[in-house]
Parts: C-alpha cells; sequence; structure tokens
C-alpha cells in the first residue's frame, strides 16, 4: 500500500479560475497527464500565481473522474479525466508569500510548474502554518506583526532606551504607547499600509528581551490589535521624558494598544534563538512578519497555545465557580491549611485540585461581600445569598502549591489565602489593566496579610504581584 504524500502545485489563474472554483463548489480538478501521480488521500498545497502564496491546502479525494470545473476556464477546458482535489483548508495571511517561502527553502520558477513532493522542509514549513491557522478558531491571529527588541537600543545619552515606558499603561488615559526614537520609525507598508497612509490598525505587536548571560530573547508582552504610525507621535498629555545630564529628553511614541498581555512572570516564555542565519535577527531593533519564518511558526504556536490556555482557565474558573455556588457547607472547616494538596496530570499539564467547599468558607466568612469593595452588590443565587466569587490570592497553580508544602507544609487551598470577590473584581484581577490589577491585590494583601502570616504563608508584595 503506498504511503501518503504531501504536494506543492502551481494554480496558473490566466488558464482556470481555481481559486473561485474552490471558493463555489469546493474543489477543483487537476488533470492526470502530468509526471506527478497523486494518490487518494495525499495532501496538495496550492501556490496561487496571481498573489504568489499559498493559499490552499487540498485532498486527493477521486482518481480518474470526468472534469467537472469547466466553467471555470478561461478558455475552453479540456475534456479529460482527472483528479478531484477537494478543499480542507485556505490560509489569508503573510507567512506563505513567495519572499517568505525562499526563505526557508522555496526554489520558485519552473521548479513547481509540475507538482513536487521531494522539500520535505519547505512542505512541513507549510504544514506547520495552515496547522496554525486551523488552531484560531475563537480568535484571529493578525495577519502582520512587528516583533520589537526592548532595551537593546542606546537611544539617549544615559543609554536608556525610549522603549522603557512601552510595558507601562501611560497615567493619563491608562492606554499602552510604544516610545521609539524618531529617527527610526516603523515601515509600516511592511506591516501591510498603503505608502500614503499615516497609520495602519490590527498589528500584532511582540515585545521581546535579551535573557540573562545570553543573546537570545524571550518574548515578555504582546498585544494582537495596536496601532502603529509611520511617523513620531507628539502629544503633550501622552509623551514622557528621560532625564539626562540636567536635559529632558522627550519619548515620542509610534505604537498604542487598549492592553497588553504581559509575560513578564511567564515560568515557560518563548525564546528567540539568536544564532547561526538568524544571528542578525535584532540587529535593527525589530523585525517584521516572514523575516525569520522558521522561528516565527514556532512563536506563532507558542501565541495560539497561550491564548487557548487562557481560555481554558476561563472556562475551567467558570465551572468551579458554579461549583462553589452548589456545594453545601453548613460545619466551619478548620486547619486546612495543613492537609496536604491535591493534583491531576490532565492534557493541558498538572493542576491543584482545589476544593470548592473551602472556597464557600472563604465566601461565608466574609458575608458574601466583595471583599475590594463591600458596596458591589450582584444578585441573588437560588440559595438565598449574593452571588460572589472564590479568588485564591496567592494564585493557586501546581507550582505554587508544591512550593509551600514542600518549604512549609502549607495548603494555599485554604479559607486564609481566599478573597471573596464580586466578578467584576475577579475578572479586573485575571485580566485588567496591569494598574488596576496590581492596585487591587496591594488593596487585598494589605487586608489579609495577617491572615496568611497565621496560616504560615508569608509572602512579600513584591513576590506576589510577580505571580500575576
Amino acid at each position: 500500500m503506498l504511503q501518503n504524500r504531501t504536494w506543492l502545485a502551481f494554480a496558473n489563474e490566466t488558464i482556470c479560475n481555481h481559486r473561485k472554483a474552490l471558493k463555489e463548489r469546493g474543489f477543483v480538478n487537476w488533470t492526470t497527464n502530468v509526471k506527478s501521480k497523486f494518490v487518494e488521500n495525499d495532501i496538495v498545497y496550492l501556490f496561487m500565481n496571481d498573489d504568489r502564496s499559498v493559499r490552499f491546502k487540498l485532498r486527493v479525494d477521486k482518481v480518474d473522474v470526468p472534469r467537472e470545473d469547466g466553467v471555470y476556464w478561461i478558455k475552453s477546458a479540456p475534456k479529460d479525466y482527472t483528479y478531484k482535489l477537494k478543499l480542507v483548508a485556505e490560509y489569508g495571511g503573510n507567512l506563505l508569500k513567495e519572499e517568505v517561502l525562499k526563505r526557508v527553502g522555496f526554489k520558485g520558477g519552473g521548479s513547481i510548474l509540475n507538482p513536487s513532493c521531494n522539500n520535505a522542509k519547505l512542505l512541513e514549513y507549510i504544514n506547520d502554518v495552515f496547522k496554525i491557522a486551523s488552531q484560531t478558531v475563537t480568535f484571529t491571529l493578525p495577519s502582520y506583526y512587528m516583533v520589537v527588541d526592548l532595551g537593546s537600543g542606546a537611544y539617549c545619552k544615559t543609554n536608556v532606551g525610549h522603549e522603557v515606558f512601552n510595558l507601562i499603561p501611560n497615567d493619563f488615559d491608562g492606554r499602552f504607547y510604544g516610545y521609539l526614537p524618531p529617527h527610526d520609525n516603523p515601515n509600516i507598508k511592511r506591516l501591510g499600509a498603503a505608502s500614503t497612509d499615516n497609520y495602519v490598525d490590527g498589528v500584532m505587536i511582540v515585545y521581546v528581551q535579551k535573557q540573562p548571560n545570553s543573546i537570545n530573547r524571550r518574548i515578555v508582552a504582546f498585544t494582537d490589535k495596536a496601532r502603529v504610525y509611520a511617523k513620531k507621535q507628539s502629544n503633550p498629555r501622552l509623551n514622557r521624558f528621560i532625564s539626562e545630564e540636567g536635559m529632558q529628553t522627550e519619548c515620542t511614541y509610534t505604537i498604542e494598544s487598549d492592553y497588553i498581555y504581559d509575560l513578564r512572570a511567564e515560568s515557560d516564555p518563548f525564546v528567540f534563538n539568536v544564532s547561526g542565519d538568524d544571528l542578525q535577527m535584532f540587529r535593527m531593533q525589530r523585525f517584521y512578519t516572514g523575516r525569520h519564518p522558521r522561528q516565527e511558526v514556532k512563536m506563532l504556536q507558542w501565541l495560539v497555545d497561550y491564548l487557548q490556555r487562557k481560555g481554558r482557565e476561563v472556562d475551567n474558573d467558570f465551572d468551579f465557580q458554579k461549583e462553589i455556588q452548589e456545594v453545601e457547607c453548613d460545619e466551619v472547616l478548620s486547619n486546612v491549611s495543613i492537609q496536604p494538596p491535591h493534583y491531576s496530570d490532565g492534557t493541558s499539564g498538572r493542576t491543584m485540585v482545589k476544593k470548592a467547599g473551602v472556597s464557600k468558607q472563604a465566601l461565608k466568612n466574609a458575608n458574601f461581600k466583595c471583599e475590594f469593595d463591600g458596596s458591589h452588590y450582584t444578585f441573588l443565587t437560588d440559595k438565598g445569598v449574593p452571588y460572589m466569587e472564590g479568588h485564591h490570592l496567592i494564585p493557586c497553580t501546581a507550582s505554587n502549591a508544591e512550593r509551600f508544602w514542600s518549604e512549609n507544609k502549607r495548603n494555599i487551598d485554604c479559607p486564609e489565602n481566599i478573597i471573596c470577590l464580586c466578578p467584576t473584581c475577579h475578572r479586573r484581577i485575571h485580566f485588567g489593566r496591569k494598574d488596576e490589577k496590581d492596585a487591587i491585590i496591594r488593596d487585598l494583601y494589605n487586608k489579609r496579610k495577617l491572615s496568611l502570616q497565621a496560616a504560615d504563608l508569608d509572602i512579600a508584595i513584591e513576590e506576589l504581584l510577580l505571580l500575576y
């Protein structure tokens, strides 16, 4: 039995409108009068000659069937027997354009006039891009992105770059502004803008920093919906300044966004390997979509996994909060912190098993009032009490649980570590701006510091903030 293969084929839109056929019929016919011989269930990627990019993933559905796509031919279609190729997926991004594919082994020219399955590394790269695209069902990664290296440019006499402010919300409006030197503005045409545009929206910005004692860079933050300007923006209400020898150097900005995902506390970050062909990756302090495709695909997969994990955390927390509402907790729980924690090993890694009854005890201890702001009201549950949610001040992760148990023999899933919050305050802690999040955590920490110490869960506020 023949093993199924993966092919790259060339679609000449001046002969047949393959794109229209695939969108309207979901298949195209491919002549069998070629050297390359497909078999059923082979995968065929189509390189479209009109925009010089791989756009479609097809599967060989049938072999030796009459042509059915003749209406889409520019001139009369041949009356031949064909392979029927069914549409599997379409890709609309920029990682499979010809100039990017050439960086991963694509030869172009006459090399693809006949379908080929010999360039394994190129086909693996194309397959990885389609895999990432297929995983972004509930969210969409932008087609264009810019990776920005923080702290590597000596733009000021003090050797402090303007971008020291990029991950800090602006005091004026709480939004995030990317400060870049005035003489080194972004090339927004590389981000999909026209030559006459002043800015472009919907760009993903990925911020990286050098790892200690290394030239490799780790991702420290990203935003998936930024506006990038062609030239520096100066706004007296937004600009920041760096002091140099008694002078104030203005830090203008070219990037703005409503939020960022702050990954500085991420325990397993994505790291760019700056070596070999990618040794000059950050020579210009930034690069654009498709410049280092193999590593970019790995980066995008990491970001997809991160966003999916965040989505699962929301779903899991929703289920847990529902369980808290339904559980009965008539007796007062005591000495919970000295009971060993339990863990579960699932597809998304090791997690700590939280007990709904323990969180319910914390809600009862707070009289079902939001501990950040007691005036926050919600609604009555079917138990006849205000709806509130339980939040572990020291996050209830497996690593945190293991640490406190190994050091102090203390379980962080205990009432002393669980805060009663209204759902708005709870979501602000998880998804709000960093300044808002930190303010809430500081307030709750000050209210719970003595209780945490009594349960032998002592932790400094600086260390606690790093866990979020």
